[in-house]
């Protein structure tokens, strides 16, 4: 429970900074050590201890997601299309502005910037989408109840 506690109040907050929270990092080398300090004697024990290490590995590969995705920058060929762009919408400004002119202007506008939304959202599913804290509390609150 204070592990999931430590990243809603600390890891979050620091991803924010680029890094990961002091407060986590200490608290998820006391779990592992813990968990790796156990002895189990039966094949039962054995089996959810091999289980119980497996989840605390995943909760780690899980944290560094998470600190990879606050790392994640644009790729640079975003930002070349995105000036070739400007350069093509520049050589439409040669022209007086007309109706038809404008509508395709307007046209390939709203095209090319479909087709770049949809390369940047499905190279990068999880890039730029804002994540709450809802599901670590939602599962602290489970964790808390039960005890009580």
């Amino acid at each position: 429970m204070d592990y999931t506690q430590a990243i809603i109040d600390d890891d979050w907050s620091s991803l924010a900074n680029d890094n990961l929270g002091q407060r986590t990092s200490a608290l998820k080398r006391q779990l592992t050590e813990a968990v790796s300090k156990l002895k189990p004697t039966t094949p039962l024990q054995e089996m959810l201890w091999s289980r119980i290490m497996a989840d605390v590995d995943m909760m780690s590969d899980y944290r560094l997601a998470r600190l990879d995705t606050a790392l994640a920058k644009p790729p640079v060929y975003a930002i070349v299309i995105i000036f070739g762009f400007f350069v093509t919408m520049a050589c439409f400004g040669a022209y007086r502005p007309q109706a038809p002119l404008v509508g395709l202007v307007l046209l390939y506008t709203v095209f090319v910037g479909l087709v770049l939304y949809l390369i940047l959202t499905l190279s990068d599913p999880f890039q730029g989408i804002g994540a709450e804290t809802n599901s670590f509390e939602h599962a602290f609150e489970i964790m808390q109840s039960r005890i009580n």
